[in-house]
């Protein structure tokens, strides 16, 4: 009877364990699986905000959580666009239930759901302007956007602007950070196939 119960216990406490290793494994593979979801998420709605501000001509409005750009569209019959070919795009992060969504408006249309997780941080646009430094060895510095005061003359120079995702879906969260140059009619990068790397 012993021996019963000792063999007993044994068979229940290797069971628990392969049990608890086998749940520990489960919850690990989900757990990866879920974040890469998320960062390859997050990754394609930073190349088409990115790709946007690459074609960007200028910056119409900008706030934390807000960027409205006048952007080249590009179009595969005309490679070279003019200023017909120029559109308005609006990038915009709003709370919409218990979801943090991020919007995509082209021109006033319907807008675009480009992602929606549990929270997004709604400081993402970080813009720099171009000015006159005596003291840089190549005579120029980037120097931060001020937002609240919003001049009109240094927005109209703003041509780097940073941006940062910052999210939380569940118990998974990450940050995604990266720059984006605006580019004039002359300098844009033509191409069709560029990506953001």
């Amino acid at each position: 009877m012993v021996e019963l119960l000792l063999g007993m216990s044994l068979t229940i406490l290797v069971g628990g364990v392969l049990y608890l290793m086998q749940s520990t494994g489960m919850s690990s593979v989900k757990k990866g699986a879920t974040q890469l979801l998320l960062t390859s998420e997050i990754r394609n709605s930073m190349e088409r905000i990115v790709a946007d501000i690459r074609n960007g001509k200028e910056v119409l409005e900008v706030k934390p959580n807000l960027l409205k750009l006048r952007v080249y569209k590009y179009d595969r019959e005309k490679p070279d666009p003019g200023e017909d070919a120029l559109v308005t795009i609006t990038y915009e992060v709003e709370k919409v239930g218990r979801q943090a969504v991020m919007w995509r408006i082209e021109n006033r249309d319907n807008p675009i759901k480009l992602m929606a997780l549990q929270e997004i941080d709604e400081k993402i646009f970080f813009p720099f302007f171009e000015a006159k430094d005596k003291a840089s060895p190549v005579g120029w510095s980037y120097y931060p956007f001020d937002m609240i005061s919003n001049d009109s003359g240094q927005r109209q120079k703003i041509s780097h602007i940073q941006i940062r995702l910052k999210f939380r879906q569940l118990t998974e969260s990450a940050e995604l950070v990266t720059t984006a140059n605006l580019r004039p009619g002359t300098s844009r990068i033509r191409q069709p196939n560029w990506k953001f790397r």
